[in-house]
């Protein structure tokens, strides 16, 4: 027998729910736990946890203090060590004078985020990088934001254009001081 406790959380899941009788499949785990089977795949793959709810859920199921004790522990790292990046584009074209700009904006865990979220720390690194940054207030929300602004003709890009951005960055940088994106418990 194999011991768990050396394995990650997705890949004792699985073992453990092929060894479960009554829940041997993903489907039939996911019918019994109301879970749905794509999120179990993605648990098993080691894609995402599952929240402290789901997890008592599927340990109940399963019949497992272990799994339990395995994605507790894997859930209260995650929270407490969120990957955070800062995505810088270089060769962004703005929306109206057509001229190239450098950009940025955040993932936090895989997540998109805006500059309005940076902590200090990215923003100092961001600005280095030649990214001009400014508050300026949405003309579709009235709220004021952090936005990236272009430097020749003064126009800001919004979320609505940031969206265009996510994920084609030229140079990604892991962010160290993470304190600020810790969670609370759930």
């Amino acid at each position: 027998m194999k011991n768990i406790y050396e394995m990650k959380f997705g890949e004792a899941m699985m073992y453990i729910r092929k060894k479960c009788k009554g829940c041997s499949s993903r489907s039939l785990l996911a019918v019994r736990t109301r879970i749905s089977s794509w999120q179990i795949a993605s648990f098993e793959k080691g894609e995402s946890l599952p929240t402290l709810k789901e997890l008592a859920l599927i340990c109940n199921e399963l019949g497992s203090s272990q799994l339990k004790e395995i994605g507790e522990r894997e859930i209260e790292y995650k929270r407490t060590h969120p990957d955070v990046k800062i995505c810088f584009a270089d060769n962004t074209t703005c929306w109206k004078c057509g001229q190239k700009m450098c950009s940025v904006y955040g993932l936090i865990d895989g997540n998109p985020m805006s500059p309005d979220f940076f902590n200090d720390s990215m923003l100092k690194i961001s600005r280095g990088k030649g990214v001009l940054l400014e508050e300026r207030v949405s003309g579709v929300t009235g709220e004021t934001h952090l936005v990236n602004v272009c430097p020749h003709c003064g126009t800001f890009i919004g979320e609505f254009y940031l969206h265009d951005l996510w994920y084609g960055e030229t140079e990604t940088i892991q962010v160290d001081d993470v304190e600020e994106f810790i969670r609370e418990k759930e």
